[in-house]
Parts: structure tokens; C-alpha cells; sequence
């Protein structure tokens, strides 16, 4: 039994994950690349490309100056803990000047920081239909629409209390309309932060299961496209510095979007080593217990590691789940 959890966790509950890890564009592992899965934090990369393709017909200019206190309109502290670090750091670094930011600065926290508020206040910017048709132009049909993050949660808590269900889809479109609403400065209906008080760990879980879906497969698309992207688009190259330079994997450098909410925990990245070996790695886990979900977090880095580097770990995990259906 191999003793890395993620790996453990790959082998014992197959229902509940995925993974696709190509060298050199050949695909040397896969389980189930094709499930739908909670996609958590990585559809933000679908908002990534929106706004560099805005970048580059100039439609959005990256050194523009935002107001923090617009910025904060979208924050919902509760469910946002990466903005209290990506504030006391650009605070840190001088990036605030007159209370106003670049919104490069805001891309960058998206990725590294995966605050929520940043999102929100993205999708406003670049228009939720633009996001999703970018997923048209990739191909990326199995994936569910994008919601905004803010109204989501709010949308659900009311409707639970009041024991209405969604799915991925129906939630998705009641808070798209509820945030183009509120972004024209109307009230939406029993839209309270109070309901927060009812946002405990059960509750997260199945929040957790209405969220966007998405498979390992659709999203190498994506990742392959940033890939080749990096090498001419000098904006990616900027904001790539803060999510995806690889310092800690020896020899080696790309760029890496995790994923998680309470029962998630979700990784696709992409490096080149010195060699020129290009790789590519994907893996989606749902259903984690609390203490699952601790030790895969643990242990990703290290996971990641073997997996670009050591051809006999991937030999070894592709023997040991021989007995899961693989597509």
C-alpha cells in the first residue's frame, strides 16, 4: 500500500476522485477523467483567461487604478479568508496608494490568495456571459455555469432554511440574476447576512455539492491553453509569477490553481523542467472527511513532487488501482 494519502485516497475511493498526469502531452495516468466533480476554487482560471483575452483587445487595461472600498462591496469575511492575507501584504508591499489599487494586483490575489471578493468584483468586471463563453471557445462542454461566489451562498442559505433544493445549475442561475440585480443597486429578496449564522461545517458540505462541476479532462484544455499562452502573453507572465511559479520543486517551473472548500481538496498544475519536458497534472477528490482532508493538504506537495518526478511512484500507483474503471 502506498503510503502518501493522496494516493491512498486514489486507490481506496475511486468514486470520489480523478486524475489525468501527461508528459510530454501522453497521458501516463488516468482515473476517471471524464466525472464530473465539485470544481471549488479552479473555475477562477475560466476568469484568468476571460480577463487576459480583454487584456489583449484592450478592452481592460491592467494598471488601472480600483478603489479598495469597491473591492470590499463583494467581501463576505465568513467565507473569504484569503483577503485578510492578500490585504496585509500588498498593505506590506506599498501596492495601496490613495486607497486605490492596480487591478493586476486583484487578478494576482484571485489566484494566490483565491479571495472570493476578488472573484465577484471579476465577474463584474468582465461580464459572467463573456466567462462562460469562453468555456464554449475551449470546449469545455461538460462544465456547469459559472456563478459569482457571494450570492451563491447567501441564495442557498435562504433557500435551505425554507428546504429548497438546487443543483449546480439551478443555483447557478438564480444567482446570476440575483447579482446582476444587486449590481444595478436592487434588492433581492430575503438576501441576509444573518443567514450565516446557519453556515456551519454540514451546512458548507452541501453548499459544497451545488457548486460549479467540471472534469480533469475538460480542464487540461484549459490548462494547456495558459501553457502555450505563457510563452508570448507578457500579462500571464506577470500574473503567473504569483500562482504559479514552482520554487519549492526543484528544477522545475509553471504555474498551479488549488481548489478546496470542507469536503474538496482539488490541484491542476503545469511545469517544464531544464530538460524540456513539459507535464501536466490534474486531480479532483470529493467526499473527504475532516481528517481526510487535512492530510491530503498535508500532503500534496510532496504528492505533486513524486508525480512530476519519480517514474516509478507513477508505475507504482497505476498498479495499485489496476481494479478501478478507467476512461
Amino acid at each position: 500500500m502506498m503510503e502518501n494519502p493522496i494516493a491512498e485516497y486514489l486507490i481506496k475511493q475511486p468514486d470520489h476522485a480523478s486524475l489525468l498526469f501527461i508528459k510530454n502531452e501522453e497521458p501516463l495516468l488516468t482515473i476517471n477523467a471524464h466525472r464530473h466533480m465539485p470544481l471549488a476554487s479552479i473555475y477562477k482560471l475560466v476568469i484568468l483567461k476571460t480577463y487576459l483575452e480583454q487584456c489583449e483587445a484592450g478592452t481592460i487595461r491592467p494598471d488601472t487604478q480600483i478603489h479598495i472600498q469597491e473591492l470590499k462591496c463583494y467581501l463576505i469575511p465568513w467565507i473569504d479568508p484569503g483577503f485578510k492575507k492578500w490585504y496585509h501584504t500588498v498593505r506590506e508591499k506599498n501596492k495601496i496608494k490613495k486607497d486605490r489599487i492596480a487591478l493586476r494586483e486583484i487578478v494576482q490575489g484571485m489566484l494566490a490568495y483565491s479571495c472570493n471578493a476578488h472573484t465577484d468584483f471579476l465577474l463584474s468586471l468582465v461580464g459572467i456571459a463573456n466567462v462562460q463563453e469562453e468555456l464554449s471557445v475551449l470546449g469545455m462542454r461538460d462544465h456547469d455555469p459559472i456563478m459569482p461566489i457571494s450570492t451563491s451562498v447567501l441564495l442557498f442559505l435562504r433557500d435551505t432554511v425554507k428546504n429548497k433544493t438546487h443543483t449546480p445549475c439551478s443555483l447557478a442561475k438564480e444567482a446570476n440574476i440575483a447579482f446582476e440585480a444587486l449590481l444595478k443597486g436592487e434588492n433581492v429578496e430575503g438576501l441576509d447576512f444573518n443567514l450565516l449564522n446557519h453556515f456551519d461545517y454540514k451546512m458548507q458540505c452541501r453548499w459544497s455539492d451545488t457548486l460549479p462541476k467540471g472534469s480533469v479532462h475538460s480542464y487540461r484544455k484549459l490548462l494547456t491553453h495558459l501553457q502555450n499562452r505563457q510563452r508570448y502573453d507578457k500579462e500571464l507572465q506577470k500574473v503567473m509569477h504569483w500562482f504559479g511559479n514552482l520554487k519549492s520543486y526543484k528544477g522545475t517551473s509553471g504555474g498551479m490553481k488549488l481548489g478546496s472548500t470542507p469536503k474538496v481538496f482539488n490541484t491542476v498544475l503545469y511545469a517544464t523542467d531544464k530538460q524540456h519536458n513539459t507535464y501536466q497534472l490534474l486531480y479532483f477528490l470529493n467526499n473527504l472527511t475532516v481528517d481526510q482532508k487535512q492530510l491530503v493538504e498535508f500532503a500534496s506537495a510532496s504528492f505533486n513532487v513524486q508525480i512530476l518526478k519519480d517514474p516509478l511512484f507513477v508505475n507504482q500507483l497505476k498498479n495499485e488501482i489496476q481494479h478501478v474503471h478507467i476512461r
